[in-house]
C-alpha cells in the first residue's frame, strides 16, 4: 500500500484552491446567465464576471502554493464576499422579486465563508 507523502497542509491548500475554483465557476455561470442567456441584467453580469476572474486567479495561486498564496487566497475570497454582500443588498433593496438570485447569493455567501475558515485552518 502506497502512503501519501503530501503533507496535510498541502492537501488542504489544494482542497481550498479547488473549492475557490468551483466558486469562481459559479460566478462565471451567473454572469453568463445575466448577460442575456436567462435574463439581461448587466448590473449583475459585470460584477459577477469580475469576481469570477479574481476568485479564479486566487484559486490558481492557492493551488500552486507560491509565495504569498495564502494572502492572495484570503484577499480574493474576501473580495468575493464583499461582492456578494453588495449583491444581496441590491437584491433585498430592489423592487423586483428575485428568489433565484437571493438563493444563489445566500448559498455562495455561506460557501465563501466556509472557504475563509478553511483558509485559516489550512494555514496552521
Amino acid at each position: 500500500m502506497k502512503v501519501n507523502s503530501v503533507p496535510s497542509t498541502n492537501w488542504s491548500f489544494t482542497l481550498v484552491g479547488r473549492l475557490m475554483l468551483a466558486e469562481a465557476v459559479t460566478f462565471a455561470i451567473a454572469s453568463i446567465l445575466h448577460f442575456g442567456v436567462a435574463e439581461s441584467f448587466i448590473g449583475a453580469a459585470i460584477p459577477e464576471a469580475i469576481i469570477a476572474v479574481v476568485l479564479g486567479a486566487g484559486s490558481i495561486a492557492v493551488i500552486r502554493r507560491g509565495t504569498g498564496s495564502w494572502w492572495i487566497g484570503l484577499a480574493t475570497t474576501l473580495f468575493a464576499v464583499a461582492g456578494v454582500i453588495i449583491g444581496l443588498s441590491v437584491i433585498l433593496g430592489g423592487r423586483a422579486s428575485r428568489p433565484i438570485d437571493l438563493a444563489y447569493h445566500a448559498t455562495i455567501f455561506v460557501a465563501l465563508v466556509i472557504t475563509v475558515v478553511l483558509l485559516f485552518v489550512s494555514r496552521r
